[in-house]
């Protein structure tokens, strides 16, 4: 995916309340203008564009829709230079404010959207619709004026738009680079224990229940020793490639040296069973001999609003339960857990 794309949303939500404050401030100048002072208007034009304003200014506040949200940002800018358009057009005298408010509207517009497409399209109509007030007997002989002032706040607008957005999106890349950083392994490229606990928090908070699966490597450091540590890596690279590579589970991670979490979602015992004894198969085999390894592996089962550290510390019990059992197996609440051969479904039963 394009970082671009994957900008959007954060650049959605960092935009969003500076763009509701200058809307907002937008309104205020329309009310204003309207209660300055006795205006030739009909009332009920005024009343549409206000109302349409606030509709169009609550709906860019709330909406989520990416597309959706710069559309608003357009027909925001549109709508109060129609209402301008409307005012100056029926008061004669209002007329000599016609090119600096179609000036302010293009620049000041220029920080409100996420893309200088949209500023461009914005300018480009703000400009089409003042166009006939500027264009009248006021301005007479001065076109060539008008149009390097329209040339003139069109590219300010477009430098400032284009600089702004450059800027902010690379200091959200580099913000994004560090937050992945902060929440990688950086031997196995996939979550740290940090990262790994706060999926776990946030599927406790979100009332979701499951499993909680513990790994260690079995005779990790006998390997390191015998081998030495460049094969050591390349274990806990390929433990780490066997959790990718294995389906079923909502997140995992590396703990800690040679200890792995896995997060799986659901109620039923003998899914996870039969995910924990297909991962434990793939790690058998993910190492060529004499480099191969095994893992063990205690389970335990959370619920909506379960303490998390409990949730650990009963898992880590299995795993010891699993360790000093005999290795290469995986122990859930107690229980060893094996596979019925006999079922074509990979259902699992446990024993005491």
């Amino acid at each position: 995916m394009p970082n671009n794309v994957k900008l959007r949303p954060r650049m959605q939500r960092l935009l969003s309340p500076a763009v509701t404050q200058a809307e907002v401030i937008g309104i205020i100048a329309w009310l204003g203008v309207l209660l300055a002072g006795p205006l030739k208007a009909s009332g009920v034009a005024e009343g549409l564009v206000t109302l349409g304003l606030l509709v169009v200014c609550g709906c860019h506040r709330a909406v989520n829709n990416f597309v959706v949200w710069r559309v608003l940002g357009v027909v925001y800018m549109v709508l109060l230079c129609v209402g301008f358009f409307h005012v100056i057009g029926a008061n004669l005298e209002l007329r000599v404010f016609a090119l600096p408010l179609a000036v302010t509207l293009v620049v000041s517009s220029a920080l409100l959207f996420i893309s200088v497409q949209d500023f461009l399209v914005c300018a480009a109509l703000v400009w089409a619709v003042m166009w006939p007030i500027l264009s009248e007997s006021f301005y007479e002989g001065a076109q060539v004026y008008l149009l390097i002032f329209c040339a003139a706040s069109v590219s300010i607008g477009f430098i400032l738009s284009f600089s702004y957005l450059k800027n902010l999106r690379s200091v959200l890349l580099v913000e994004s680079e560090f937050r992945v950083l902060a929440q990688t392994d950086y031997l196995t490229s996939i979550l740290n224990r940090r990262a790994l606990m706060e999926s776990f928090a946030r599927l406790i908070a979100a009332g979701e229940s499951g499993y909680f699966l513990m790994l260690d490597i079995d005779s990790f450091k006998l390997k390191n020793d015998q081998f030495g540590h460049d094969v050591g890596d390349r274990i806990l690279c390929a433990m780490a490639d066997c959790l990718k590579a294995t389906p079923g589970s909502h997140s995992f991670g590396r703990i800690g040296g040679e200890e792995f979490g896995v997060l799986l979602v659901g109620d039923d015992p003998s899914v996870a069973s039969a995910f924990a004894l297909r991962l434990l198969h793939n790690i058998r085999g993910s190492v060529a001999p004499p480099h191969h390894y095994t893992c063990s592996a205690g389970m335990t089962g959370f619920a909506a609003g379960a303490d998390m550290s409990t949730v650990l510390k009963s898992a880590d019990r299995n795993l010891y339960m699993a360790k000093r059992n005999g290795k290469d197996c995986v122990y859930l609440d107690g229980a060893r857990v094996q596979a019925q051969c006999s079922d074509a479904d990979n259902r699992v039963i446990t024993q005491a």
